[in-house]
């Protein structure tokens, strides 16, 4: 009801130019990798989901002062319940978003209102119509993560290599995984997979620890930012990949030669035990 008062009230063409204008990246952010929405955004490069709601005060109020605080409910209100629409569009892996499975019976809804409550409202501003903004934002990972990560990401131990293989060959500190040109969307949870289909990184290399404090990975759009990005430097692994498994749009493929330059060295296993991995999209 009060979605469709607030829409009676601006049109919907000013909207739509209103939120353009305000999720306009700035230039710090121009190679952050963002997932547009009608009412707000998602930043995949720092786990960050923002929504915005706009309310004017009621016409049949007499006293400003109330109607103004009634608007700015009313904004916050919506951009909340914005938030949540956003968060059902998260995608948990290429087979599920996290709308999919809150019809379940095991999930967690009581929490997840309860994190929308403590939404932290980041901007408010009262426009010279008498109108408010309030744009409010939740971090993906902590207490988000820990709801709705698949419970098969278990904790691991600290991995400890020989000191010969360490000497054999010096490991990476990080992963890159160039996929622009392919059509990725970004997960909660990716699968990067050699061409033999084997598993290269995935729900079962990271620790929970790691994924639920700084995710499973993240997305970036400039690959030099990438490689040099504090998450996997100072000495980055760029691979390319090359398709994306049928229906399968949030994993990718790359080489069996890349692929084994990964797992060859035990070491490398330090990072990816760390999430210390970036994907890279158009």
């Amino acid at each position: 009801m009060k979605t469709r008062i607030m829409k009676n009230r601006i049109s919907q063409g000013f909207l739509i130019f209103f939120l353009f204008i305000f999720f306009l990246p700035a230039g710090g952010d121009a190679k952050n990798y963002f997932q547009y929405f009608p009412d707000g955004r998602i930043d995949w490069a720092n786990g960050v989901v923002e929504a915005i709601g706009l309310a004017c005060p009621p016409r049949n109020q007499s006293n400003p002062a109330q109607a103004r605080a009634l608007a700015k409910r009313e904004a916050e209100e919506t951009a909340k319940e914005n938030l949540l629409n956003i968060i059902k569009e998260i995608k948990i892996d290429s087979k599920n978003s996290i709308g999919h499975t809150m019809d379940g019976a095991s999930f967690p809804l009581s929490a997840l209102t309860a994190l929308l409550r403590r939404a932290e409202v980041v901007e408010r501003a009262f426009l010279e119509n008498g109108c408010v903004k309030t744009v409010v934002a939740m971090s993906i990972t902590g207490n988000l993560a820990e709801l709705i990560l698949p419970k098969n990401i278990l904790t691991i131990n600290t991995i400890q290599q020989p000191l010969q293989e360490s000497r054999k060959e010096e490991g990476f500190s990080g992963l890159v995984v160039d996929c622009r040109g392919l059509s990725v969307r970004p997960a909660m949870v990716p699968v990067i997979l050699n061409e033999d289909g084997n598993v290269i990184y995935g729900s079962a290399y990271i620790s929970r620890e790691h994924a639920v404090r700084t995710g499973v990975a993240c997305y970036l759009k400039d690959l030099v930012s990438a490689q040099n990005d504090s998450r996997v430097a100072p000495r980055a692994l760029t691979v390319k990949a090359i398709k994306v498994p049928k229906g399968m749009d949030s994993d990718v493929v790359i080489s069996n030669d890349d692929g084994a330059t990964i797992t060859r060295n035990p070491s490398n296993l330090g990072f990816l035990h760390k999430g210390r991995v970036l994907i890279v999209l158009d």
